[in-house]
């Protein structure tokens, strides 16, 4: 291999440890910003709640702190929300006599069109159904995929993220762990 060669190799090389660091220190402060961002859709310092209940009552995070909140988006336009809140539904109805909540926050959707999809589906019990007019949630989480998954620990600090459709073996390993942390 001649010099010039060892020259390039070695200038390959160095431009991508450089790319793996700066992917590394953009992932980690991305991460960072991510929890401090939760954590703030808790504390809610303005006194008023981002979110609403279906019947326009307000609705915020914060009221959660002290019991373990699984966070579920949907909307009615995706394929994938129908499973994941059958699949809230039956995990809220196994952790009936736990401090666990199931919610299900809707992305950017007028009260009548969650209304009218959540009617088209059967036997949905046990989940908090939750409007997010301004998508706040999922943009603070950072979502990417459809739908997606937080679960909160009691003092509201992500335990887990799911992205894309809900495992329900999975979901329920992370809540039996945080249960039985107490």
């Amino acid at each position: 291999m001649s010099s010039y060669q060892k020259k390039v190799l070695g200038g390959l090389f160095l431009l991508l440890a450089l790319g793996a660091v700066a992917t590394y220190f953009i992932v980690s402060k991305s991460n960072n910003k991510i929890n401090e961002d939760t954590v703030a859709l808790f504390s809610n310092p303005e006194g008023e709640a981002p979110y609403t209940d279906l019947l326009g009552n307000p609705v915020s995070l914060e009221q959660y702190l002290g019991r373990t909140l699984v966070v579920a988006t949907w909307a009615s336009w995706s394929p994938f929300s129908t499973a994941d809140l059958n699949t809230l539904s039956e995990l809220s109805s196994e952790f009936s006599d736990e401090e666990v909540v199931f919610m299900a926050i809707n992305r950017k959707e007028s009260k009548e069109q969650a209304a009218r999809f959540l009617q088209t589906l059967q036997n949905i019990t046990g989940v908090v159904m939750v409007l997010d007019p301004r998508d706040a949630f999922y943009l603070t989480v950072g979502g990417y995929a459809m739908p997606e998954v937080v679960i909160y620990n009691r003092k509201g600090e992500v335990v887990e993220h799911f992205r894309g459709v809900a495992n329900k073996a999975d979901i329920k390993t992370v809540v039996e762990s945080i249960i039985n942390s107490k």
